[in-house]
């Protein structure tokens, strides 16, 4: 299977530096290095030849690219995806909690890649960050490499909010921000707050409040593993149905967190995406 794409030359540079203005990342240039004919220029007298990715470019030249991918046959799921946005080049899903994001092997035949599966076929599985698998709600699927690249990129520049929705243990407070630091901890499973670990912030606003919990909306600034269950705990409201940070309060309830609204620009064509889901939870 080949991916093509179509770019106009911004620089008076060479087709390499052109792809990577353009969001080509280098691990998709390199196999463009390897075989003639991967890459076509066409300069702005009509004139079309095959060229390596070391071949200058003028501004305006049209530079087609072919990038070979394997697309993969998941185990078909008997649930079929929900989605809240797609078109050709990128969906948002709401992922069901119990569904893992990523088949890696324990969850190779329950996993979201799986459910798409049922209704793509096969297919290359580019989910732009994940869900934990207990975790529910939005995740961004992108439909080819470039835009994986291109939103991975704007997920490391903070261009792709996500708020979630979750029930805490007792009544936190109206508004704030948990400002601390994540690391791994001694078990290899669990985060902790660690003055050794990455910086990690979180705001949050309560939305409403029952006898023992409070319903809250999470923002996230910066992508932590469990960032939102570890803040949480730490500050003394741990998630409802944690039974990783609030083992004592566990009732075999499912973990009461749901990836409830993404915003971002499209990768392709700058439009806001502004995607919501309802919490499938609530106070009472």
């Amino acid at each position: 299977m080949v991916e093509e794409y179509v770019v106009t030359a911004t620089l008076d540079a060479t087709v390499d530096s052109n792809l990577r203005a353009a969001g080509f990342s280098g691990s998709m240039i390199t196999p463009l290095r390897k075989e003639l004919g991967r890459i076509l220029l066409k300069r702005a007298d009509g004139a079309e030849k095959a060229v390596f990715a070391t071949t200058k470019a003028s501004v305006g030249d049209v530079i087609r690219v072919f990038l070979p991918v394997s697309p993969v046959l998941y185990p078909s799921s008997d649930l079929k995806p929900v989605f809240v946005y797609e078109d050709k080049d990128i969906a948002v899903v709401d992922k069901p909690h119990g569904i893992a994001s990523v088949p890696v092997k324990s969850h190779f035949k329950d996993s979201l890649a799986g459910i798409l599966g049922s209704v793509w076929g096969e297919f290359v599985y580019r989910p732009v960050g994940r869900l934990d698998k207990d975790t529910s709600g939005l995740i961004i699927i992108a439909r080819n490499t470039l835009c994986a690249n291109r939103l991975h990129q704007m997920q490391l520049d903070g261009k792709i909010e996500k708020f979630y929705t979750a029930l805490v243990e007792g009544i936190m407070p109206e508004s704030g921000e948990i400002d601390a630091p994540i690391a791994l901890s001694s078990d290899g499973i669990r985060r902790e707050v660690s003055s050794s670990g990455k910086s990690a912030k979180t705001l949050f606003t309560r939305i409403g409040i029952s006898d023992h919990r409070s319903l809250v909306r999470f923002r996230l600034l910066t992508g932590r593993t469990h960032q939102i269950r570890v803040h949480s705990a730490y500050i003394g409201h741990p998630l409802a149905g944690d039974s990783l940070y609030n083992p004592a309060a566990y009732c075999g309830e499912r973990l009461m967190l749901h990836c409830s609204r993404l915003s971002f620009p499209h990768p392709v064509t700058g439009k806001l995406i502004d995607c919501e889901s309802t919490p499938p939870f609530s106070l009472f």
